[in-house]
């Protein structure tokens, strides 16, 4: 049993990839931590993923795709992305070679993730301070301007703890109606949710009633398209995800085309939440499937056809020997008939080489959209994370609106915000790198309170 009657070095809110990463680090550099969980079992939104740690390989990457990011947090993940193996790695934790191009663009590796949570959280419980789960009601304790603390809920009682900072840690927004709708925009409210049902926005709630700042990108976040009109569950996030909408064309209920497809299913995610009736649908023609759908999305990845299975569970889909078949059927789930032909027959001729208006930029690569069969699957939008959350500085710091940090208050992972903009670079690491960071600004500040000149020494 964690005695909380002493008082912690910290004090992390949330169990998730952030708030572990956080907690294995504090543990490293010799502090006593108190990790609590909202849920039944550490791990968050990332125990129900691939595992799989990636980002741009450089600055000028990064800097190419996401050229309105955060110029200080973005290159501090790319930066921290080789220091973040290396933790993983400690733990004892299989990881795989290292990937090149992963999504075209990206390095990439997997690690058994849920076996890194497992050894973390015991690493964590033997430290002298542990892990609660099942928390509720969490509440920071103020004490002459500073974040002294937590009230919570745990087995039917209130309790507090006494910290000498606090990390907050709790995932993101993206399950809560209100603040998707009033970030995002209008009609967020009830789009569907592709991580862990405990992130409602508690982090960027407490944040915010210490006097800390929202970050930019609130607009933005990370999901991806799923065949409609399925329930969304753990059970389909990872196999039936349409990573290869990236290679066909997915229109609106208008028969519009509203995105370069190319730049990424979860590009596409995000305009799709702004479209008629948050629906689109995703078509492609025979090469494309063979050559994209059927394929591995990542060497982890599974092979799938995904338009098969969708079939099987209910979803819209469409199989034909032509196009003007296929529109025929699209045209019966409620989209314009004749605006999705002329649609279709544009892109085809801009494919070609012809000058023709579009709704949309042409990809790079564009679908031929020549052989049959043609398929298609009407789509909707999810949210994993948000792009936005508390304003933090590279020391994962909660600022305030004068860019001020609040003494003693601190955010990591999804709850703190900025960091992307419209394109995706990645989601654990980020909490591994910015946990990491977070736990080393924190102990340097109660070690340099006690009169030490340096930071404990730690692998």
């Amino acid at each position: 049993m964690t005695d909380i009657t002493e008082p912690f070095d910290l004090i992390v809110v949330g169990a998730g990839a952030a708030g572990l990463a956080t907690a294995n680090r504090a543990v490293d550099l010799g502090g006593r931590v108190l990790l609590l969980e909202k849920g039944a079992a550490a791990g968050g939104s990332a125990a129900l993923s691939a595992g799989i740690l990636w980002t741009a390989p450089n600055v000028d990457v990064l800097r190419r795709i996401q050229p309105d990011g955060d110029p200080v947090l973005g290159p501090l993940v790319v930066e921290g992305y080789e220091q973040a193996v290396k933790d993983v790695r400690a733990a004892g934790v299989s990881v795989s070679e290292e990937w090149r191009d992963h999504l075209e663009w990206g390095r990439a590796c997997k690690v058994d993730i849920l076996d890194l949570f497992a050894k973390w959280t015991a690493k964590i419980n033997a430290s002298g301070g542990g892990l609660l789960t099942g928390v509720s009601d969490v509440e920071l304790i103020i004490d002459g301007g500073k974040v002294a603390g937590v009230t919570f809920t745990h087995e039917g009682e209130e309790k507090s703890a006494l910290g000498a900072a606090t990390v907050l840690a709790t995932g993101g927004f993206q399950g809560d109606p209100e603040l998707k709708q009033k970030f995002i925009g209008n009609g967020a409210d009830d789009i569907a949710v592709r991580s862990n049902p405990h992130s409602v926005g508690d982090g960027f709630r407490l944040g915010t009633a210490a006097g800390g700042a929202a970050s930019r990108h609130l607009s933005g976040f990370y999901g991806h398209t799923l065949p409609s009109p399925l329930p969304v569950s753990p059970e389909v996030f990872l196999r039936l995800t349409l990573y290869f909408s990236a290679y066909g064309v997915l229109v609106n209920r208008r028969g519009l085309r509203f995105t370069d497809e190319s730049l990424g299913d979860e590009v596409s995610n995000q305009f799709l939440v702004r479209e008629p009736g948050q629906r689109g649908v995703l078509i492609w023609d025979d090469q494309v499937q063979q050559n994209r759908a059927l394929a591995v999305p990542y060497p982890s990845g599974m092979a799938l056809d995904r338009h098969g299975e969708a079939k099987k569970l209910g979803a819209r889909t469409a199989e034909t020997d032509t196009l003007e078949e296929l529109v025929e059927v699209v045209a019966s789930w409620g989209v314009d008939r004749a605006a999705l032909a002329a649609t279709l027959e544009s892109y085809q001729r801009a494919s070609d080489g012809e000058s023709v208006a579009l709704d949309a930029p042409l990809p790079a690569n564009p679908s031929a959209l020549k052989k049959g069969p043609f398929r298609a699957i009407e789509v909707q939008p999810c949210i994993t994370i948000p792009f936005g959350g508390l304003r933090v500085d590279g020391d994962s710091r909660v600022l305030d609106r004068d860019n001020l940090p609040i003494p003693g208050l601190f955010a990591a992972g999804a709850d703190a915000g900025g960091a992307q903009d419209l394109r995706y670079v990645g989601g654990i690491v980020f909490g591994f790198v910015f946990g990491r960071r977070a736990a080393d600004a924190a102990l340097a500040h109660i070690v340099r309170g006690h009169g030490a000149d340096e930071l404990v020494s730690a692998p």
